[in-house]
């Protein structure tokens, strides 16, 4: 290969990862954007019913999609190299998801008018309309990602972005516009998401129609249910652990409790979104060093990426523990959800041995002994539903946080257990446990001491730099030649 074709090759190999990177972004970015209107113009029971609303309808994408999109990604090649053949793929599974969409909507429907006044008994969640309007916007929500994420495996990179860009343009626009147009009410956010929703839905329904058509044939949904029903109840297991405190709340304490619970996790976004961004920096590079040897074994160099994740890991919780309080009364002007500031070093602490999960998760993904993943959320769901039962029964609000704070050291005892049977760790146990340990338990204890805040927020941040300094500067100072090394 030719050095000009081999730099054709590397650029749409970036523009590709940019365009999708961006694209898989918005919707987060419109989460975060659209905190503002809704705290300026909700109350905190009428967002908590609203994040019930909202998590209810991710809920019913879940069950609509059936983890198409992940079919998809596995079968979408088999079928590339013969154009006739992949349209009539294509055309299949379009009719498969409207099928599974309606079918869902016709049962949600039933069950919802009987079921939710049981589940949500007094706490004014109701299915008409808001219950049904977030089943419609789960369909076509489901319908949408099935059809952008077809873009993906077409290589159309710009025309994903392009597609997620509209919708959130138009899902904040709408939002906005209605929202404050009728202030204190659900009719704002809950309208905006499902107008959004229909724009996007026809838009996609179209383009699908000219691209490969639909056909409701159902030849593949017994291959689509063996696949798909293991990944459905992986999404399943992991809505619950995202989600299900906030039902609890509403049966054990208010709406108004939700929404405080809520925003806080919201601000507790940028934390797990930079992990991320983190893992997709280091973990190719770590790949690419067992793809060198086949020992499975962890070496030193390896074991410097996970120092470095730990440190800036440590460094991203300890600046939103201290910022995130004045960035609140900043941009939020409703008093009510202050109430959240008191919750956030113990949320934002959940977060501290990411070092150690990925360094546990990543021989899992790697060496395709996925089985053990439903296992570690069938067990922490469990648990996340128990704690939480009964700590907000004991403690109210603190309960959640706590039940919250609990399954993260659990998730990560167990995915210790599942990889040691695959790969072998020999790593520093004080620079990947004790080091983060030692700024939890800090952080914590300073929340049960009497002092000034903006000097509690000040001295936890202190203690993440002086842990840092002490145990990762060799491993900062190396961080540019490390990641040379591995390119």
């Amino acid at each position: 290969m030719s050095i000009f074709a081999i730099s054709n090759h590397l650029k749409r190999i970036v523009k590709s990862t940019f365009f999708i990177t961006a694209g898989g972004t918005l919707p987060l970015l419109s989460s975060v954007v659209l905190l503002i209107p809704y705290t300026d113009n909700l109350n905190t029971a009428d967002y908590g019913a609203l994040a019930i609303y909202i998590s209810f309808a991710l809920f019913v994408q879940i069950l609509m999609n059936y983890a198409v999109d992940s079919y998809l990604s596995v079968h979408y090649y088999d079928h590339h190299d013969d154009a006739s053949k992949l349209k009539h793929f294509l055309s299949s599974i379009s009719g498969i998801v409207l099928s599974i969409g309606l079918l869902f909507i016709g049962l949600f429907s039933l069950l919802g008018y009987f079921l939710f006044p049981i589940i949500f008994k007094d706490s004014g969640i109701e299915f008409f309309p808001w219950g049904f309007m977030s089943v419609l916007t789960g369909f076509f929500n489901a319908w949408f990602r099935t059809y952008v994420n077809i873009q993906v495996f077409a290589d159309r990179p710009v025309k994903y972005f392009l597609f997620g860009l509209f919708n959130f343009v138009v899902t904040i626009a709408i939002s906005v516009i209605l929202i404050y147009q009728f202030p204190f009410t659900l009719v704002g956010p809950m309208w905006g998401r499902l107008l959004s929703g229909v724009l996007i839905f026809l838009l996609t329904f179209i383009y699908g129609l000219k691209e490969f058509g639909i056909k409701f044939k159902f030849n593949l949904l017994p291959e689509i249910k063996s696949y798909a029903t293991p990944v459905v109840l992986f999404s399943l297991l992991t809505w619950v652990l995202g989600y299900i405190n906030n039902y609890i709340l509403t049966g054990l304490a208010t709406t108004s409790d939700v929404g405080v619970y809520d925003f806080a996790l919201k601000c507790t976004l940028v934390i797990e979104y930079a992990g991320l961004g983190i893992t997709g920096a280091i973990n190719p590079r770590i790949y690419q060093l067992w793809k060198k040897s086949d020992q499975r074994v962890s070496t030193p160099e390896e074991n410097r990426y996970y120092h470095v994740y730990s440190a800036l890991n440590i460094i991203i919780i300890a600046s939103n523990i201290l910022l995130l309080p004045f960035i609140i009364k900043l941009f939020v002007s409703n008093e009510q959800y202050y109430a959240s500031i008191q919750y956030l070093p113990v949320l934002c602490a959940a977060f501290v041995f990411k070092g150690l999960y990925t360094m546990y998760i990543n021989p899992i993904l790697f060496y395709k002994k996925t089985k053990a993943l439903p296992v570690m959320l069938i067990v922490t769901a469990i648990v996340q539903i128990v704690s939480g039962i009964i700590f907000i029964k004991l403690f109210g609000l603190w309960g959640a946080v706590w039940s919250y704070f609990l399954v993260r050291p659990i998730q990560i005892i167990l995915l210790r257990y599942a990889a040691r049977e695959v790969f072998t760790f020999n790593y520093n146990s004080f620079k990947l446990f004790w080091v983060p340990l030692i700024y939890v338990a800090g952080v914590i204890t300073m929340w049960q001491i009497q002092m000034p805040e903006n000097f509690r927020y000040g001295i936890q941040f202190a203690l993440a730099l002086l842990l840092i300094s002490a145990a990762y500067r060799n491993e900062l100072k190396d961080l540019p030649e490390l990641l040379r090394k591995s390119n």
